[in-house]
């Protein structure tokens, strides 16, 4: 509690400025962030109204320039992820697109345009197979059947079908489809290898669990239509927990949570945090960087509560950001906390209309205080062995890293993996010769197999010589 009052204080004490720059005269509709082209440094994919996705990659030091752009269009999204359709490591780009059939036919499809080795041709894609006519809404990812490839699950008309992945370059439509649903996500709960699918529904949320899409595995009974799901650990015991939030679109917001523990087992922890204003579009990020997730929206944020899965309401703030001259909380915005500048902070990112499309940063150096100047830092400078090679990607990274050192002499080698708390998480031995390359392939998860909460952590090598080198990497 101290802490998140510290954070408080120091945030309201701080001066505020940012980077600013437009990105172009459309209206933008969500932000999604990810390293495409590898390179350690976060980039930006925008969706635009005028069916348009637009990449912004970043200069190195934090700030974006040159823009790309791609026919197609991606919604809003509360799930603010791309992902790797083909399973090459390179992170793809999806969005709807108008297409015309041999008889002339207008159609809509969801085309996934590949990464190729960091670049993007808008005539480099794969096109899913034809459905009935798509009304550009939510699309659902995840691995369904198990085989390691994305699967989507699509909405069209209050139905969704599902398309499975086959291999990266086919789809298939396999005919089932769900009705008289809302918001979902898929995530895989009981480590089994195939993702749970959660569905909000009227009468509370549904989750299916594979390969029955009939009769749902659980339902949570509810108040409403849940407007955003997500599970995380919220607790750090090693369990996922359900988090989701409830909108009635214009006066008010409640989340529930439901805390996994174990067994399909789970505790219900509803009314939480409310909030008197329409937050539609609500994230889990640890701003106040203690490991624990808090509830964001744009600038508003409230620290997560270790006893009793509580957010409360008399800890909320306002980051002193000021903020567009405009209705950001429109549909025609979008925002994300992300660490831009790759100095361990997560920055806040924003994307508005204001006669044309803007983009704003708003850097943080990890002491409540933001700035117009990135705070990029030198990772070589934990441990200055220039001579010994240490590479980390992708980085930041989703659910792995591959590690690559080359050793500077011929014996046993130690890779220890660290929290900001300096609690060894994994640890690696392995013999290897000198200046021979090596490679470790972290999957974030701990010594006894639990996945660890996303936060910054260290990689630090002892070679046989006892030289040292560490750098940072970091969960999202």
């Amino acid at each position: 509690m101290r802490n998140h009052l510290l954070v408080l204080l120091l945030l309201l004490a701080s001066s505020i400025y940012c980077y600013e720059v437009k990105i172009g005269s459309f209206m933008p509709r969500g932000i999604f962030c990810d390293d495409l082209d590898k390179d350690g440094d976060v980039d930006l994919v925008v969706a635009a109204l005028n069916c348009n996705i637009h990449i912004l990659y970043n200069n190195g030091n934090g700030t974006f320039g040159n823009a790309v752009s791609l026919p197609g269009a991606k919604i809003k999204s509360w799930t603010t992820s791309l992902f790797d359709f083909n399973n090459d490591s390179w992170t793809d780009i999806d969005g709807f697109v108008e297409i015309t059939d041999d008889f002339g036919n207008s159609q809509t499809t969801l085309r996934i345009y590949i990464n190729c080795n960091g670049a993007f041709d808008e005539d480099v894609y794969i096109d899913l197979p034809s459905m009935p006519q798509f009304d550009r809404h939510w699309v659902f990812y995840g691995d369904w059947n198990g085989d390691a490839f994305t699967d989507v699950l699509v909405w069209d008309d209050d139905m969704y079908y599902l398309v499975l992945n086959n291999d990266g370059v086919s789809f298939t439509v396999t005919g089932e489809t769900i009705a008289g649903v809302g918001w979902g996500v898929f995530r895989d709960m009981d480590s089994d290898g195939t993702d749970e699918l959660f569905l909000s529904t009227s009468e509370g949320l549904r989750v299916y669990k594979y390969p029955d899409l009939v009769s749902p595995f659980l339902i949570f009974p509810n108040n409403g239509y849940f407007r955003s799901i997500e599970t995380e650990d919220i607790d750090l015991d090693g369990d996922l927990d359900i988090f989701a939030s409830i909108c009635d679109g214009c006066t008010y917001s409640t989340v529930c949570i439901y805390e996994n523990v174990g067994n399909y087992i789970y505790l219900s922890h509803c009314n939480t945090y409310y909030d008197g204003r329409d937050l539609d579009g609500i994230l889990l990020r640890d701003v106040t960087n203690n490991q624990y997730l808090d509830i964001v929206n744009y600038a508003y944020v409230s620290p997560y509560n270790p006893i009793g899965f509580d957010y409360p309401y008399g800890l909320f703030y306002f980051l002193p950001i000021s903020m567009p001259n405009c209705n950001i909380y429109s549909d025609y915005s979008g925002f994300d906390y992300v660490d831009v500048d790759n100095n361990g902070f997560l920055d806040f990112v924003l994307v508005w209309y204001q006669s044309g499309a803007w983009l704003r940063v708003y850097y943080n150096d990890g002491m409540g205080n933001f700035s117009d100047n990135p705070f990029v830092s030198n990772e070589d400078e934990l441990n200055p062995n220039l001579d010994i090679k240490l590479t980390l990607y992708p980085n930041p990274f989703g659910e792995k890293v591959n590690i690559g050192y080359t050793p500077d002499s011929t014996g046993q080698i130690v890779l220890n993996i660290y929290n900001v708390k300096g609690q060894l998480v994994r640890s690696y031995h392995k013999a290897a010769r000198a200046d021979e390359p090596q490679h470790i392939q972290w999957d974030g998860n701990d010594e006894i197999g639990r996945n660890v909460s996303k936060g910054i952590y260290f990689c630090k090598i002892n070679m046989p010589s006892n030289k040292q080198i560490c750098k940072k990497i970091i969960k999202m």
